[in-house]
């Protein structure tokens, strides 16, 4: 079983009593939140970032796990210089193909309107997530240094782009358009 909540997996759990599904399903409908879910339910399991999104601190949370990790394919470099930016610690960053992304919201789909760095042969290229032309995405240019990089990015902010909201972009789309 999956729980969702606003574009964010927020728990899982793997039973074979119908029982104890049915429990959990009606739990989480009713508005449970994730220590009641698994106080009811003891196969239900999430973690710290789903506690995180619970608390509404979902993008701090996020930051702290890339900026801890050892994982080798994260550049800590490259995250150190992006969290050194108030503009961007404010967007909820994501890794997609070994770029670094940021997004205006804080679950998926996330928004794609802000420029991606992606790590190529020692250098940072800076492009468009989205496509921006007909053949993929649009290059905007390459830095030699993480802190150039995320100074590029941060000049093709989108205007008004604040700190991430909670919920998708089709979320943001709707009250955008309001």
């Amino acid at each position: 079983m999956s729980f969702w909540e606003r574009g964010v997996g927020m728990a899982k759990g793997t039973t074979t009593s119908l029982n104890e599904a049915a429990t959990a399903t009606g739990a989480w409908q009713s508005g449970a939140n994730l220590e009641d879910l698994r106080s009811a339910c003891p196969f239900v399991h999430y973690g710290p970032l789903a506690e995180a999104h619970e608390r509404g601190t979902a993008v701090e949370t996020k930051w702290a796990i890339y900026r801890q990790t050892t994982a080798p394919h994260v550049e800590h470099d490259l995250i150190e210089a992006a969290y050194a930016e108030p503009h961007l610690r404010a967007l909820f960053p994501f890794r997609s193909h070994m770029s670094l992304n940021f997004s205006r919201c804080t679950g998926f789909p996330y928004t794609h309107d802000v420029p991606v760095i992606t790590p190529v042969n020692g250098k940072y290229r800076v492009t468009w997530w989205t496509t921006r032309s007909p053949h993929g995405p649009a290059d905007i240019g390459e830095a030699d240094d993480p802190r150039d990089a995320v100074a590029l990015v941060v000049a093709h902010l989108p205007p008004e782009c604040g700190p991430a909201v909670t919920g998708t972009a089709n979320d943001l789309e709707r009250s955008d358009s309001l």
